[in-house]
């Protein structure tokens, strides 16, 4: 009986220690709490990379600066460009390309080695290449016969020159497969027969797309323009993921294959085509170029139906230029002086700029946090935001966000990286996160809490968040952090 009245005891010594401890008073976390001021999709449009109205081929039909991004340029060439005569190649025109978005603070979108289309400027195809047992003509065009190995190989010597010319280079930051089709744009003539060697065999579109991938994919951002082929539907299935490039915003009519392609049933490899496409936008950028030419219509309503286009399927990249008759003279002379912008006469209403301006804005991605608090507790900085994109997409590239604190004479005297990836931020929704930061020491104070997105090369600047208080170097002022 004497080890059950000591236990007994000791049960009762216990159990006023847990009352006591019980009404003692708890430490609780003391948060500080800050809430940025939202710019509104209204103000000036917030330049960043990757999103927004881009250079066109060296246009800008849209000219102020606070009203476009212009963080990209965008050109293209042919095969018989790059490659006037066998194994010689010209990169000439590319390198100075490269060298004067560098100059202007962009990065370069390229569109390589289209290979059909009227030949009116010169040919796509190079001269060596238009023998019958290489391609054939066609309503006045010449196509290559990609089922032909020779023609394959000499394509794969071309991807291969570009890439030893090329890769490393952090100014490219997609390149454009424009290797099938007329134009490049994946198309063929409906009219043509099947026989005609333009058609791509089911195995030759594989060796197309594997050609392009298992030597670019390494290096740069593959971009495929839609279209309705076997090339398409594969390259839909490799990764990395490739985007997609639609030339036809602001028409309806062909926009709406991307519907079309959704909506389907067409599967490869046992992967379902329509998921794929309309999914794609959560994983690589929706690249747009306005529609050009399209035969004798109405374009009157292309500038709010690609405002409309740039929500429905969530487009990053809208194209500064190419305009149909009557619209491509400018609302400003560009050309004449392109840092004042003066403006001139066009046909272009202020309805027009207003929404062509607004497409540019909703492009791509608009990241803002709402709420920030911060508690410290043993050594631990506990750090708690809300985020919001009101954008219609993503960023694509890793992009780090850091947290500063800083001391009365503005020196860093505690900095960390946030574990947050933006990529994972999609448009409407609300995003919480929570972060410790462990040995967290320092004395009592007052410290400016900064929030940065910095530069992730010598390329480009640091990211711009859609809220107030940006500094000169690209930071974020965010308020007065109190330590006791």
């Amino acid at each position: 009986m004497r080890w059950f009245r000591v236990l007994f005891v000791l049960l009762i010594v216990a159990g006023f220690g847990l009352t006591w401890y019980l009404l003692q008073p708890q430490n609780s976390l003391v948060w500080q709490t800050f809430t940025p001021t939202v710019i509104p999709l209204e103000q000036a449009e917030l330049a960043n990379p990757g999103r927004g109205l881009y250079q066109w081929r060296g246009q800008t039909m849209i000219c102020p600066s606070e009203l476009i991004s212009n963080r990209e340029r965008y050109d293209r060439w042919t095969w018989a460009e790059l490659e006037p005569n066998e194994n010689q190649y010209d990169w000439q025109e590319i390198h100075q390309l490269l060298d004067m978005a560098e100059q202007n603070g962009q990065r370069v979108w390229l569109g390589l080695g289209a290979s059909a289309g009227p030949s009116n400027n010169g040919p796509f195809l190079p001269i060596y290449l238009q023998k019958p047992e290489f391609g054939a003509n066609f309503e006045g065009d010449w196509y290559p016969n990609y089922n032909h190995p020779f023609v394959q190989n000499r394509l794969e010597a071309l991807l291969a020159a570009f890439v030893a010319e090329f890769a490393g280079d952090q100014r490219i930051l997609g390149v454009q497969m424009r290797s099938y089709g007329r134009y490049g744009e994946g198309y063929l003539p409906w009219n043509a027969d099947k026989s005609h060697g333009m058609w791509a065999s089911e195995s030759t579109a594989r060796w197309l797309v594997d050609a392009w991938h298992t030597r670019l994919s390494p290096h740069f951002l593959i971009s495929i323009p839609l279209s309705n082929n076997p090339v398409f539907y594969y390259a839909m299935t490799k990764q990395p993921y490739w985007s997609i490039t639609r030339d036809a915003l602001g028409m309806p009519e062909q926009m709406g294959n991307i519907d079309q392609l959704i909506q389907s049933d067409i599967t490869v490899d046992g992967q379902a085509i329509g998921p794929l496409v309309a999914e794609r936008w959560k994983v690589a950028p929706m690249f747009s170029e306005m529609i050009g030419e399209y035969g004798e219509r109405d374009y009157s309503g292309q500038f709010l139906a690609a405002q409309t286009q740039v929500i429905s399927y969530h487009i990053s990249y809208v194209s500064n230029g190419n305009f149909a008759q009557p619209y491509r003279a400018s609302p400003w002379d560009f050309w004449r002086d392109p840092i004042n912008c003066p403006e001139q006469a066009s046909n272009w209403s202020n309805a027009d700029i207003e929404n062509f301006m607004l497409a540019g804005k909703l492009a791509g991605y608009r990241y803002a946090p709402t709420t920030i608090k911060l508690a410290i507790d043993n050594q631990q900085l506990q750090i708690e935001s809300s985020w919001q994109n009101a954008g219609v997409a993503p960023i694509y590239e890793r992009w780090p966000l850091v947290w500063q604190l800083r001391d009365a004479t503005q020196t860093v005297v505690w900095q960390g990286e946030s574990s947050l990836d933006l990529r994972q931020l999609l448009p409407a929704q609300a995003y919480e996160h929570r972060q410790q930061f462990e040995q967290f020491k320092l004395p009592a104070g007052e410290y400016e809490l900064r929030l940065v997105a910095p530069a992730i090369n010598r390329y480009v600047r640091p990211l711009q968040l859609a809220i107030e208080g940006q500094l000169d170097d690209g930071a974020y002022r965010i308020g007065i952090l109190s330590i006791r």
